[in-house]
């Protein structure tokens, strides 16, 4: 049998086209040292009434007599390396599942380590078997990569796990 072709396409950080697509999992890349929350994961947190940044300030304060950690349904996220975090989309967004993903320290984010989360990423969303993805690619700017390497990244760790006989999107969305 002949897999489905793997097909992608972009959109701009921008609320409507975000809107525009439904999906199966949003992918939002966060560094631990950027406050607030921009792009992608600035745009997931005003639409969600500031869900991430609550969560980033129980991870920085913990304390449940914090007004900011009260009704929090979701573990505080430092958004340190290899930090995953996913829940069910809700109504605010056109997705079922949502993934945060930790970058670590914006200071320390380099080619080699866009590479490590780039793979650790594609073997989440095949862990999950999703047949949409929709993300913002994970630093690739603070790793000083062009936006075409950044991509061939990620196409080609979906490829290759593919060729290993996993099953992985056919639809893949970048939102730059």
């Amino acid at each position: 049998m002949t897999p489905t072709p793997l097909t992608y396409r972009f959109i701009p950080v921008r609320a409507r086209d975000l809107d525009s697509i439904e999906g199966d999992l949003l992918v939002v890349p966060v560094f631990e040292d950027e406050r607030p929350p921009t792009g992608l994961a600035g745009l997931v947190d005003w639409r969600m009434d500031g869900l991430l940044s609550r969560m980033r300030l129980a991870a920085d304060n913990g304390d449940k007599d914090n007004p900011h950690y009260q009704e929090l349904i979701l573990a505080p996220l430092s958004a340190g390396e290899d930090d995953k975090l996913l829940f069910p989309a809700g109504a605010k967004l056109s997705f079922l599942k949502v993934m945060i993903m930790g970058l670590g320290s914006r200071k320390k984010y380099d080619g080699a380590r866009y590479r490590s989360v780039v793979k650790s990423l594609a073997q989440s969303v095949v862990s999950l078997n999703v047949k949409s993805l929709t993300l913002q690619l994970p630093g690739w700017q603070a790793a000083g990569l062009p936006a075409r390497r950044a991509c061939d990244v990620l196409v080609s760790e979906l490829l290759n796990l593919r060729k290993a006989g996993q099953e992985i999107p056919e639809h893949v969305c970048f939102v730059e």
